[in-house]
């Protein structure tokens, strides 16, 4: 790409010669940009011969553009010529889109004003899903006032997705939280001799609080956010609409199958992660040389019925909360292929919010009651 500036008397001219494409490197317009400071800028023309353009694109039109409204701005009467006619619609699409007017940034938010819409975003947000809750509770009801009338078939092939192909994940995790639990545990109670209390710190804790929530936090990002993508795929396809067109509840055709599957699959789940995760503990005390018979002796006795009974109601809790939220996302998602990841992403961490809000308030509640 080559840049000429050619001075006469009165006028002066800036031939262009070669290609302006996006791949080749900016222009040096330092040549013009000499002219336009040692002219007089009243008596001046200034020419863009262009004839010499083997190549355009709309990166070199804007380039192009941009130099002539330069050089207008100090007073220079510009004109263009010589333009190739088969680069003249892109040259003309270049100018009106550097000719219309840019939008206006958006007005700055304080800090009160975006907290103000957070909340009531927020409180929005709580509205939706205690009445898509409460829509759902009235279908588990109709559901147990007519049995016969839904399609249990749905149920388990959602369970079987949800439930028993997420117990390899959950086995993996609640294994390694149970051996990190137990050796961390051993290194402290090793200074008093008092390694086989690990045992027991393993079986309560795990029984007690890790595993319902190792199950529901991992089927919260597997089988909630399936949920929560599929509903929302369907509803950028506008079949929910359909249904809602045909008479239909969205809510008892789509929602209330995988609810149920995830209510129904979690404590099944759960009891496999709190299997596990005390198996996972074991290696330590094995390690140290006790028996695996001394451990497990040692890890069940404690943990009472009313530990194993927390920990059982947690699970159904659980399961209905991933299973609830996952849906309700899902069905009150967006239009377009974005929104159906936003719907997933807002699943997964409503989920996780909740799931820790539950637990939180069920250690309080049971260390009221004396559980």
């Amino acid at each position: 790409m080559n840049l000429t500036v050619e001075e006469q008397i009165g006028e002066a001219r800036v031939l262009v010669i070669g290609s302006l494409l996006v791949g080749i490197p900016v222009v040096n317009w330092q040549p013009m940009e000499t002219l336009l400071k040692k002219k007089a800028k009243s008596t001046c023309v200034l020419i863009f011969d262009l004839t010499g353009v083997t190549a355009l694109d709309l990166n070199g039109s804007a380039q192009i553009l941009t130099a002539i409204s330069r050089a207008e701005k100090v007073g220079w009467a510009v004109k263009t010529t010589g333009l190739p006619e088969r680069f003249t619609t892109i040259f003309q699409l270049a100018r009106e889109a550097l000719a219309r007017p840019m939008a206006p940034p958006p007005p700055r938010i304080s800090i009160m004003e975006e907290l103000g819409r957070t909340m009531l975003a927020l409180g929005r947000d709580i509205k939706n899903l205690v009445a898509f809750t409460g829509e759902l509770i009235v279908e588990f009801f109709r559901l147990a006032i007519h049995p016969l009338t839904f399609n249990w078939r749905n149920v388990l092939t959602v369970a079987e997705r949800s439930g028993v192909n997420s117990v390899p994940i959950v086995a993996l995790v609640a294994f390694l939280v149970g051996l990190i639990i137990a050796f961390q545990a051993a290194m402290l109670l090793k200074m008093f001799k008092a390694e086989i209390y690990v045992a027991t710190l393993v079986g309560i804790s795990v029984v007690r609080e890790l595993g319902p929530l190792i199950a529901a936090i991992v089927l919260a990002g597997r089988s909630g956010s399936a949920f929560s993508a599929e509903l929302g795929a369907m509803r950028a396809a506008e079949e929910v609409d359909a249904l809602i067109t045909m008479g239909l509840s969205p809510v008892r055709e789509l929602a209330l199958s995988r609810v149920l599957a995830q209510f129904l699959t979690t404590p099944i789940v759960t009891l496999i992660a709190c299997f596990v995760g005390i198996m996972g503990g074991s290696l330590v005390l094995l390690a140290m040389g006790y028996t695996l018979t001394a451990y497990w002796v040692r890890a069940i006795e404690r943990v009472s019925l009313a530990t194993f009974l927390i920990g059982f109601f947690k699970s159904f809790v659980f399961g209905f909360t991933v299973g609830a939220i996952s849906c309700q996302r899902g069905l009150t998602a967006g239009d377009g292929p974005r929104a159906v990841g936003v719907a997933t992403t807002s699943g997964v961490v409503t989920n996780i919010v909740v799931i820790a809000i539950l637990d939180s308030f069920f250690a309080v509640i049971f260390y009221v009651v004396d559980l």
